[in-house]
């Protein structure tokens, strides 16, 4: 914080463009690129107030109209958010992978939204076969993914499991994450990252939108990405989780 102060000074006090600051944006892409090997270009990145403002974000974008399709049983707030702006909700029930194949085959969903390292609250992580099932249905259906990657960097392991969104290369697939987490749940950040052939027609439908996050804050954990400390952090993280289910 106090290099923030001396280093930025006055533009700490300018408002922080739409999409977020540059700097959080490209220390989240190079991040993300290191530890997920996930190619992202920082113009695609979004920064907002968490998961449960970028829920409502995407309702607006895609249209009340549309129909969402979730895991059942989920984190009720997914729920509550989309119905909140005016979305349709329909309940995909979960089997031990994930969605069931079943289900997934005769949904009307246009949207549809998983958690596959860490589903609430049944603590269902999807594997690959599950996750590329998914991408073939966008695909199949023409509709889009919304894949919220909570508790992905608590994945104990030599690697985390592969994102939807690389698996879909970048398409059909709108990937959210936060710090909510992996930080603290005061901080109220978090990020989406928007496939290619979305980003002129959202910048077109909610570019106008402020930014919610203040610039000081993103400036800080920029600062903390990017000087390696957030991954220092996790590792120490996973150890202790890893140390935790060895005593088991």
């Amino acid at each position: 914080m106090r290099k923030v102060i001396t280093d930025y000074d006055k533009a700490l006090l300018l408002k922080p463009p739409a999409f977020g600051c540059e700097e959080l944006r490209r220390a989240i892409s190079e991040y993300l690129y290191r530890y997920r090997d996930m190619r992202v270009d920082k113009e695609n990145i979004v920064i907002g107030s968490g998961s449960e403002y970028f829920y409502g974000m995407i309702v607006n974008f895609f249209g009340r109209d549309k129909v969402y399709g979730l895991e059942d049983p989920s984190y009720e707030k997914i729920a509550a958010v989309i119905k909140a702006n005016g979305g349709k909700c329909e309940f995909l029930k979960m089997g031990k992978n994930g969605i069931e194949s079943d289900a997934l085959k005769k949904s009307g969903a246009d949207i549809l939204h998983v958690t596959p390292f860490n589903s609430y609250p049944t603590g269902i992580t999807a594997d690959f076969k599950k996750r590329k099932e998914y991408v073939e249905w966008a695909n199949a259906k023409k509709g889009y993914i919304v894949e919220d990657d909570i508790d992905s960097e608590f994945a104990v392991g030599a690697k985390p499991v592969q994102t939807v969104f690389s698996l879909s290369k970048g398409k059909r697939v709108i990937y959210l994450n936060t710090f909510s987490r992996s930080l603290a749940p005061s901080m109220r950040m978090g990020y989406m990252i928007l496939p290619d052939d979305l980003m002129e027609e959202y910048k077109e439908k909610s570019g106008f939108y402020s930014c919610p996050v203040p610039a000081f804050d993103q400036y800080v954990l920029a600062e903390f990405i990017a000087g390696g400390y957030f991954e220092r952090h996790l590792n120490r993280m996973r150890r202790k989780i890893k140390d935790a289910a060895t005593r088991k």
